[in-house]
């Protein structure tokens, strides 16, 4: 608990300048009052003693003199390469500090139901139950657009310093070694650092996909987006929600395409305001009479339902499992463990009960009944009926 007479004190028996006291306690003061349930963050220092990570690791992070992320790709359902990177262990433990104790529980947007407590896909599609027009949107490269100096304005909304917030954009963000985005102007550093020589770089790091301090910032830095975005909505009597990268617009009522098509245009207009980029390909205007599908739910009816791609794909894992076993079904379906492929399927059935619980709990009841080995991870829960956490 911040007291501030005890940190006074402390501080004259180090023999800390009372001056230097009394600016400390203003700073933390500061934060405090703007949001209690913030912790005070005075210096860099100051982080690495509250994050337990040794102070000259996060000097190097913050003046990006030494590799802290693991890079690899994996290939996306849609087709493509994603870029994953994973902080060092230390980074990483000071990100998770960073995302429970100052991101967590700042509010995001209504209209947001990705990365934040109690939100989710269900929630997200339900809101476009019944709808007649669909419009979706999709924004490309969502976190790798979000650069260090957008991350440092979330953290001067709450209130810290500007240093304090230009370390912790650093700490929560990567700087690539090739990136074609550094062919653009906006990402070039236009003004050098006024105080810290070292801290100085040519190029604006940008979120890590990867970084567990990722999904909270974009939703704080959305914030003001959603509200314009919500507010042409509204404009349009059209229902919007986003989720992460993914932004859906739906009507009951009648609409018609001239009305999408002007505003999918003017969405993109606030979107490239901010240096995002629609993703062309992605955006999809649905009329009265089509499939209408949210973040692969349909939401055609009264509620959401899973889809008939999904449901085959369950239905031919459960066969195949039933049928030739795990370990040959694993192997041809290459996957790297049977553990691998118990957690994959049972996630499917886990989320499949948050959107249809009588058809999901047959699903179980076969899935359980499978001999999958003692050797496997997870045997607690292969003794269990009970459902696991939602997956995606």
């Amino acid at each position: 608990m911040w007291n501030p007479q005890q940190y006074r004190v402390a501080g004259i028996e180090q023999g800390i300048p009372s001056d230097s006291i009394e600016a400390a306690i203003v700073q933390a003061e500061a934060v405090i009052r703007r949001v209690p349930s913030l912790p005070a963050i005075l210096t860099l220092k100051h982080l690495s003693l509250r994050a337990q990570v040794d102070y000259r690791i996060l000097r190097g992070i913050v003046e990006r003199e030494q590799e802290s992320y693991r890079s690899f790709v994996l290939k996306k359902r849609s087709g493509g390469w994603r870029q994953i990177n994973i902080p060092s262990p230390l980074l990483m433990r000071t990100q998770k500090w960073i995302a429970v104790h100052v991101l967590r529980d700042q509010p995001v947007h209504q209209d947001s139901f990705a990365f934040a407590p109690d939100s989710s896909i269900v929630k997200c599609a339900n809101r476009h139950t019944g709808a007649k027009w669909l419009v979706k949107m999709d924004i490309t490269d969502f976190f790798g657009s979000i650069n260090e100096l957008q991350a440092f304005r979330v953290f001067r909304t709450l209130g810290y310093q500007p240093l304090v917030c230009f370390e912790l954009a650093r700490i929560c963000t990567y700087l690539p070694r090739k990136s074609r985005r550094y062919s653009q102007r906006s990402w070039v550093v236009w003004r050098k650092h006024p105080t810290i020589s070292a801290y100085q770089q040519k190029y604006f790091g940008r979120l890590a996909q990867g970084a567990p301090t990722s999904p909270m910032l974009s939703n704080l830095f959305m914030y003001k987006l959603d509200e314009q975005i919500a507010a042409l909505a509204l404009s349009s009597g059209l229902t919007y929600t986003r989720y992460s990268d993914d932004l859906t617009f739906s009507t009951r009522n009648d609409f018609d395409r001239r009305r999408a098509t002007e505003l999918v245009s003017n969405v993109s207009k606030v979107l490239r305001r901010a240096g995002l980029s629609p993703n062309a390909k992605k955006t999809v205007i649905v009329p009265p009479g089509a499939r209408k599908v949210v973040l692969g739910l349909l939401v055609d009816g009264a509620s959401p339902r899973l889809s008939r791609e999904f449901k085959n794909k369950l239905r031919q894992h459960l066969y195949f499992l039933e049928s030739v076993g795990p370990f040959k079904h694993a192997s041809v379906r290459e996957f790297e463990s049977v553990g691998g492929l118990y957690r994959h399927v049972r996630g499917l059935i886990d989320f499949s009960n948050m959107i249809e619980p009588v058809y999901a709990a047959e699903l179980l009841r076969r899935f359980l009944a499978i001999a999958w080995p003692n050797a496997g991870p997870n045997n607690q829960a292969q003794t269990t009926n009970s459902f696991c956490g939602p997956q995606r």
